[in-house]
């Protein structure tokens, strides 16, 4: 007779991902042994990545064409429906538009489910989805879901508490069919310790997701050190290890002035921050007292006495005479605006550039998880290495998501596909944190199957054997 781990390994419920860019939510479902029967994406360049390191039964599907809607009935049922519905209109990265046509595509997620009726869904995106258009979509989503016959659950979870040496908050909305109402999910309790970064909040539908759940014994955090310290010289030898090299002169300047855990910002006065001042061999020459007039308005422009503009005030000639202590200005003014360090708004006076208050250039350290991967990274006016005067290498931004070595993006030198691959790795679920979820998904389907076959053992006469 079958023992309970027999039983439970032989049986592989099957998923079928939509919107699967390279892979990285699949990953981990793959690694716990779901039958990923059919994958699309409507982008070549992701398939042709996700066939070589995750499943062959993948496709190039746009999931509004008659196409897909015919492969989604041929396929008739499954298990799982997994997808990672395009996040552009709800980035905190990107423009945040409301009307973003893509912002609406989760609903052929919701038409292919309702087609398949899977016993449990899994969907993602960004945690901006549950704060922008004061959380219009993130309530319509659930609503949506549920109309079809699902009990909703989201939640946002941090890649770095799940093992990944990154902070990457994604929202997850995970839907159970009502007529399996003897089934819970158990969201994966948090291994590793971190702390929230700029004021980040969690919110959900539910009151529970305010909870804290805790565990007594979670490891450290991973940082950057701990993912990629080993591939501090680029290498033709290591798969992927690599960078464009597209960047100007200036750019390798400005990279030489950032240290570790700095970045070029004017607005934030502390030692994080380089000013554009500091680098006069690209941004033009200024003397102690311009340096000084420069660093008064940067100092002064955000305090309410001045105005209420929420990214600065533009200052009096008047104002920033009492400020600094420096009579006689007018011209010095003139000329700081022409060399572009300040420009005139609003009759006075404010830093060229200002906006910029999160900073460019952006050196992390070694000893901290990386800030979010994002799609951009091959350019270093975003975030550079913490040691080299490059951004991060493609296979050092993979290493930092959670892609194991073996997971190859590009197949040739060129640096379009070099760039295609950045964009697939910052599109991503990081996949330790994919693992995570399969692993509550496959609890769900293990205990299901032992009590099933508890039952046919009991409905059985003695000496029958049972198979699964």
């Amino acid at each position: 007779m079958l023992k309970v781990d027999q039983i439970v390994s032989s049986y592989s419920p099957s998923v079928v991902s939509l919107f699967v860019g390279c892979g990285g939510l699949d990953l981990g479902f793959k690694q716990e042994g779901f039958n990923l029967i059919y994958s699309c994406d409507n982008d070549p360049a992701a398939i042709d990545v996700y066939k070589r390191n995750v499943d062959e039964r993948a496709y190039v599907r746009d999931v509004t064409s008659e196409e897909f809607h015919n492969d989604i009935k041929d396929i008739g049922s499954c298990d799982v429906v997994l997808g990672g519905f395009p996040c552009q209109g709800f980035s905190k990265a990107g423009p945040k538009r409301e009307n973003d046509t893509r912002n609406l595509l989760y609903l052929e997620m919701k038409s292919a489910i309702d087609v398949l009726r899977p016993r449990i869904f899994i969907a993602e995106n960004v945690d901006g989805l549950s704060q922008n258009f004061k959380g219009k979509f993130f309530e319509q989503i659930i609503s949506d879901f549920e109309e079809i016959g699902y009990s909703v659950e989201a939640r946002i979870l941090s890649a770095v508490n799940y093992g990944v040496a990154q902070y990457r908050r994604r929202i997850f909305f995970v839907g159970i069919r009502e007529d399996q109402n003897h089934i819970d999910f158990e969201w994966p309790l948090e291994t590793h310790c971190s702390v929230d970064r700029n004021g980040e909040s969690i919110s959900s539908k539910t009151a529970d997701f305010l909870d804290s759940i805790t565990i007594k014994h979670k490891s450290n955090a991973l940082t950057i050190k701990d993912a990629i310290y080993d591939l501090r010289e680029l290498s033709s030898n290591i798969p992927d290890h690599r960078v464009t090299k597209k960047w100007s002169s200036d750019a390798e300047k400005i990279m030489a002035h950032i240290r570790e855990g700095q970045k070029l910002c004017n607005v934030r006065f502390s030692s994080s921050s380089v000013y554009t001042w500091n680098i006069p061999e690209v941004f033009g020459d200024v003397d102690d007292i311009d340096i000084q007039i420069l660093e008064t308005i940067g100092k002064n422009r955000r305090h309410k006495k001045y105005g209420n503009i929420p990214n600065g005030n533009p200052l009096s000639e008047e104002t920033i005479k009492e400020l600094s202590g420096f009579g006689g200005i007018k011209r010095r003014l003139t000329r700081l605006v022409k060399a572009e360090y300040l420009k005139e708004k609003n009759g006075g006076y404010d830093l060229k550039g200002a906006m910029f208050c999160s900073g460019l250039f952006k050196r992390p350290r070694w000893d901290e998880p990386s800030p979010t991967v994002l799609t951009n990274f091959h350019n270093p006016r975003y975030f550079i290495h913490p040691s080299r005067n490059t951004p991060f290498s493609l296979r050092e931004c993979a290493r930092l998501q959670g892609f194991p070595d073996s997971f190859i993006f590009t197949q040739t030198e060129s640096v379009k596909e070099l760039e295609i691959g950045y964009r697939l790795v910052g599109n991503a679920v990081a996949p330790p944190l994919s693992k995570k979820m399969a692993e509550a998904t496959r609890k769900i389907f293990n205990q299901e199957t032992v009590n099933n076959e508890i039952t046919c053992k009991e409905d059985k006469p003695v000496g029958a054997v049972s198979r699964v």
